[in-house]
């Protein structure tokens, strides 16, 4: 039992690689055995070397930011050095313990904290200002190189205050648009019990670390390293555009928060569609992170490099298997499609060519097969022929009871003639203007034809309807030369013209006035009016008008328009009783060139 089951599967299998065609499943194999070994090693050799890589590189990484996160503490002490010298200065502490007190700041104490801060053996060009100010915030001490807002001043001191007995780090732009560090101490005193007296507050140019620290340091194009305070602003980068500003509301800074706090220096991000590294270390000293931010394309660049290699030995492999391939593929298919080329011969081909295959095998035989049954197609194909004149006898004999038009036109011309010569020029042109209607309509089977045209055949049918209806009315042309050129459906105006005549001339005593206008109305369209000033009629509310108008010939226009436009809104009608009959049809822009 289990192996007839197997026999059926096998059956089933074969049935189904049967409905491919050979040189497709050719092409199968060949993919099979040549492209998909060669991915796969491709895809782990890829996956296997971008990991190492990527640790490699990760861990360069961290090295050189750690250095970076030691060379800036080492150029911050100094700073911080310097306000501990400040800071315990007797200028600078009875200073800070008279204005406490409520004594007035004497030129005596600035001058004396002004020789005291020069003195210091601390000589840097990085150092901008100085500044000393009382707990109630009033300046004690200001070199007065630049200033920012007190709104400004105000935050910085109430930062000093969460941070102590710490330094604190802020990063401000001056009045002088420059950007500037802040390191902030709270001072306290020496002899009264260590109470608060004021602050000191230096200020640092953020070059210090653009043109010192930062400097030379990059982890390929489009990386970026900068200094973060725990509240997320950046007080310097070597982005520049991103100083001063908050990311506290970034994925980048939560990630940053959560990493550090697990201990992690190194993460990964994906942000505007990039994956990219994050080395990031936290000083203690400042209580801020230092953050290098590194492309993925950096670190997988390597890796490419070696993938191309791969791609190129690959495509190597492969061009042989197809040339392996190709001699076994001819063998095979080139009989394949000489039988296949004998089997689709129509009709009408020369069914006397034969495969002539002598080979042996089973596409040999197969050929000799189709050569013998190309033969009875033969026969069978001669006998089809004769069935075909007979065929065309027949429809011969049909096509001549069906009307000849020109037979018609030309009797029209003989009555043209007829009523000339016996001086009835109405009927003349009547006739003449009829053949020009019959003409446009029977012989002509353009959809579309331009305004002019159609204004011809609306000429032609006001001078046959002048003979029916005498002068009852008349006809004015208002036509813009622009809109000439126009196309609109054939006919789509006589159908309106017909109702003007029928409708407008309705118990009217005198001769009325039918008016045919065209213009553009600025929004791609063209206006075209035939109104009158008729008997008119009342439009009830809700409707367009053309409930009035029921007949064949305007249901007609109203739908080849909506045929043509996909819109029921293109015919509009107006009408008040006693002032007559307005028509409007609003055709979109199409001139000859774009209707071809």
């Amino acid at each position: 039992m289990k192996r007839k089951n197997r026999r059926n599967c096998g059956n089933k299998t074969r049935s189904l690689i049967r409905h491919i065609k050979i040189q497709y499943r050719l092409l199968a194999v060949f993919l099979l055995i040549s492209l998909l070994p060669t991915i796969c090693i491709g895809m782990y050799a890829y996956r296997v070397y971008t990991r190492a890589i990527n640790s490699k590189i990760s861990e360069s990484a961290l090295q050189t930011v750690r250095s970076l996160n030691t060379n800036m503490t080492i150029e911050l002490e100094k700073f911080q050095d310097y306000c501990a010298t400040l800071s315990v200065a007797d200028a600078v502490q009875n200073s800070l313990q008279q204005t406490s007190a409520g004594q007035d700041i004497s030129r005596d104490m600035v001058l004396s904290i002004r020789d005291l801060s020069v003195n210091i053996p601390f000589q840097s060009i990085y150092l901008k200002n100085l500044r000393i100010v009382s707990l109630d915030g009033t300046p004690i001490y200001d070199r007065g190189y630049d200033g920012i807002p007190y709104e400004k001043s105000e935050q910085l001191l109430a930062v000093i205050d969460k941070t102590a007995p710490k330094d604190s780090l802020q990063f401000i732009h001056t009045y002088r648009s420059q950007d500037k560090l802040v390191l902030g101490r709270k001072l306290y005193s020496a002899t009264l019990g260590g109470e608060p007296v004021g602050y000191i507050m230096v200020y640092i140019n953020e070059a210090l670390f653009e043109k010192k620290i930062f400097a030379d340091v990059t982890f390929g194009p489009e990386s970026n390293i900068m200094l973060v305070d725990e509240h997320g602003s950046i007080l310097s980068s070597q982005d520049r555009s991103l100083l001063g500003k908050n990311i506290a509301d970034t994925e980048l800074f939560g990630e940053l928060e959560a990493n550090i706090a697990l201990g992690k220096h190194t993460f990964n991000i994906n942000e505007n569609g990039k994956s990219d590294v994050v080395i990031a270390m936290y000083n203690n000293n400042f209580g801020c992170y230092l953050v290098a931010n590194i492309p993925g394309s950096y670190i997988t660049k390597e890796a490419e490099s070696i993938n191309t290699a791969l791609f190129w030995i690959a495509a190597a492999l492969i061009l042989l298997s197809l040339i392996l391939t190709f001699i076994v593929y001819v063998s095979i298919v080139s009989p394949i499609r000489n039988i296949v080329a004998a089997c689709n011969i129509t009709s009408d081909e020369d069914l006397n060519v034969h495969i002539i295959d002598p080979n042996k095998d089973e596409l040999g035989f197969l050929s000799r097969t189709i050569d013998q049954m190309v033969d009875e197609i033969q026969l069978l194909m001669d006998r089809r022929q004769a069935d075909q004149v007979r065929r065309r006898e027949l429809e011969l004999e049909a096509l001549q009871y069906q009307i000849n038009p020109h037979f018609l036109f030309n009797t029209l011309n003989s009555f043209q003639w007829l009523a000339v010569i016996n001086d009835v020029p109405v009927v003349a042109e009547g006739i003449s203007s009829l053949s020009a209607l019959l003409r446009s309509t029977i012989m002509k089977t353009d959809e579309f034809v331009p305004l002019s045209e159609e204004l011809e055949n609306l000429s032609n049918y006001f001078t046959v309807q002048k003979i029916r209806y005498g002068n009852s009315f008349d006809v004015c042309y208002e036509i813009d030369s622009k809109t000439k050129s126009q196309l609109l459906p054939r006919f789509v105006l006589q159908p309106l013209a017909e109702n003007a005549i029928i409708h407008g001339t309705e118990n009217m005593p005198e001769s009325i006035m039918i008016t045919v206008s065209s213009t553009l109305d600025g929004h791609g369209n063209m206006v075209i009016e035939i109104r009158d000033n008729g008997c008119g009629f009342s439009v009830f509310p809700g409707t367009r008008g053309k409930e009035r108008f029921s007949g064949i010939g305007v249901n007609n226009v109203v739908e080849r328009l909506h045929i043509c436009y996909g819109t029921d809104d293109r015919l509009q009608i107006s009408s008040q009783p006693g002032k007559g009959t307005i028509c409007r049809i609003t055709i979109p822009l199409l001139d000859q060139k774009e209707n071809e």
